[in-house]
C-alpha cells in the first residue's frame, strides 16, 4: 500500500478478476463517499473516494491568464422530489434546489476560478432573493442580471428515477413558462462590451422558446461573433418549454448554426439529430457531420462517458471517447453544466479553441477534466450545491491520470 498526501480525501484502488491489490491516496475533500472508475479495459479498475465537510467550504481565487466567461438565460429553482422513482402526481415532498442550465455554468465556472458575467431576469421575489445570494456566494458577477416588473422567478419540478437520474416534470405556473420573468430577457440590455478576443459566450436553447429572450440571445451571440469571442451552446432538450416540438426543433438547430462549440446529452443527440448514442461513441465525426458550422462537439452521456470532435484552424480533425468516472449518484442535475464549465477552464488555459483543437493531446485532457467535474457534481444534491472546486477536481483529475488508462 503506498500513499500520496493532498488535500486530506482518500482514494482506495481494487482490482478485480484477480489478486486484489490496495492502494491509497490523498486527494481532496467532500461529504461523501463515491466510487470513481474507468471503463473500458480489460480488468476492473475501482477508486473509492472518501472525504469529509471541509470541501464544501474550499474556495478559490482566480486562474491567471484567463478570460470573461459570459453565461446568458435561465436561472430557476429545481423542486428536486424527495421520493426516488414516483411520477409528480404521487410524490409527497420536494427540496428547492438552485439552478438553470447558464446559471449552472455561471456557478460551476467561477468556484473553478474563472471570472464569469451572468445575464439572466429574474422576479421580485424570495427565489430570486435566493438565487442571487448562491450567485454571489460562487463569485459570480450580477451587474448584468434583469428585474422585469410584474413577473416571477421559474421554479421547475423534478422527479428522478431509482437511481437518482432526473425528469423534469413541470413548473410551479401553468404551461410553457411563458410567463415567468427569464423569458423577458431584455436584448436592448446586455453586457456586449464584455465580449472580446479570448471571451466566452456560454447560452442554453431553452430560452429559444419565448420570443423576447430569444432575440437577446442572437443577438448575444451575434455580438460575440463579430468580436472574436467564442460561442459555446449547450443543448438543453425539454419538450415542456415547447408548445410544438417539431419546430421547437428546427428552432434549435438553426440557432446551432451560430456556434463554434456545441455541447450534447445522448438525449439531446437522439431528440434533436436522430443519432443514436452507439453511434456517436464509435465515430463522433457522424454528429459533426450534422453540424458544418461547428468547430467542435462535445457529447456528455452519464456512465458511457463522453465522446468529442473537434477541427483545427488548418483542417485537421481530432475525436475521441473518454471513459466515465463511475461515482455513486446522489443526483445527475447540472452534472453536464458542471462538465460544460471544466471544459471552458481547460480550453482558456490552453489559450484558446484554436489552441486545444490543434492538439490532440491537450484536447483529451481538457474533455477528460470536465469529465471529472461532472462526475464530482452527481455525489451531492442539487445542481449548485455539489460544484466542486479546482483543487478538488484537478486531484481527481491528476489521480486518473496515475491508474488509468485514458491516455
Amino acid at each position: 500500500m503506498s500513499s500520496i498526501a493532498n488535500h486530506g480525501l482518500t482514494a482506495r484502488r481494487t482490482h478485480y478478476l484477480g489478486r486484489q491489490h490496495n492502494q491509497s491516496c490523498f486527494v481532496s475533500t467532500f461529504r461523501t463517499t463515491c466510487t470513481v472508475f474507468a471503463a473500458g479495459r480489460g480488468r476492473g479498475s475501482q477508486l473509492r473516494i472518501v472525504a469529509d465537510a471541509s470541501y464544501a467550504a474550499q474556495t478559490n481565487g482566480r486562474i491567471p491568464g484567463t478570460g470573461k466567461v459570459i453565461c446568458i438565460g435561465e436561472a430557476l429553482f429545481d423542486l428536486i422530489a424527495d421520493q426516488k422513482g414516483l411520477p409528480r402526481e404521487k410524490v409527497k415532498s420536494w427540496t428547492p434546489y438552485a439552478g438553470g442550465a447558464p446559471c449552472n455554468v455561471a456557478t460551476a465556472a467561477a468556484r473553478l476560478g474563472l471570472d464569469v458575467t451572468f445575464v439572466t431576469a429574474l422576479g421580485d421575489d424570495e427565489w430570486a432573493k435566493k438565487l442571487l445570494d448562491v450567485c454571489r456566494e460562487r463569485g459570480v458577477q450580477l451587474h448584468a442580471v434583469q428585474r422585469p416588473k410584474g413577473r416571477r422567478t421559474r421554479d421547475v419540478y423534478v422527479v428522478r428515477d431509482v437511481t437518482g437520474d432526473r425528469e423534469f416534470a413541470g413548473f410551479g405556473l401553468p404551461g410553457t413558462g411563458q410567463e415567468y420573468a427569464d423569458a423577458f430577457i431584455d436584448p436592448e440590455a446586455l453586457p456586449l462590451e464584455e465580449l472580446q478576443p479570448g471571451a466566452v459566450l456560454v447560452t442554453g436553447t431553452l430560452g429559444l422558446s419565448y420570443p423576447v429572450t430569444a432575440a437577446a440571445l442572437r443577438r448575444a451571440v451575434a455580438a460575440a461573433r463579430a468580436a472574436g469571442a467564442t460561442v459555446l451552446i449547450d443543448v438543453n432538450w425539454r419538450p415542456v418549454f415547447w408548445s410544438d416540438t417539431e419546430a421547437a426543433k428546427k428552432i434549435i438547430l438553426e440557432y446551432l448554426n451560430s456556434a463554434d462549440i456545441i455541447k450534447l446529452s445522448d438525449a439531446d443527440l437522439e431528440a434533436l439529430l436522430g443519432i443514436k448514442l452507439a453511434l456517436a461513441l464509435i465515430n463522433p465525426a457522424a454528429v459533426a457531420e450534422r453540424l458544418p458550422n461547428a468547430r467542435g462537439v462535445l457529447i456528455t452521456a452519464g456512465a458511457e462517458g463522453a465522446a468529442y470532435w473537434f477541427r483545427s484552424p488548418d483542417e485537421g480533425e481530432h475525436s475521441g471517447v473518454v471513459p466515465a468516472f463511475d461515482v455513486g449518484v446522489t443526483d445527475t442535475t447540472g452534472a453536464g453544466d458542471a462538465f460544460t464549465a471544466g471544459f471552458i477552464v481547460k480550453m482558456m488555459q490552453a489559450g484558446g479553441v484554436d489552441t486545444l483543437s490543434s492538439n490532440p493531446r491537450l484536447l483529451k485532457e481538457a474533455v477528460v477534466f470536465a469529465s471529472a467535474a461532472g462526475a464530482s457534481t452527481c455525489t451531492r444534491a442539487g445542481a449548485i450545491e455539489g460544484q466542486p472546486t479546482l483543487e478538488f477536481v484537478q486531484d481527481l483529475y491528476d489521480t486518473s491520470k496515475k491508474w488509468y488508462n485514458f491516455w
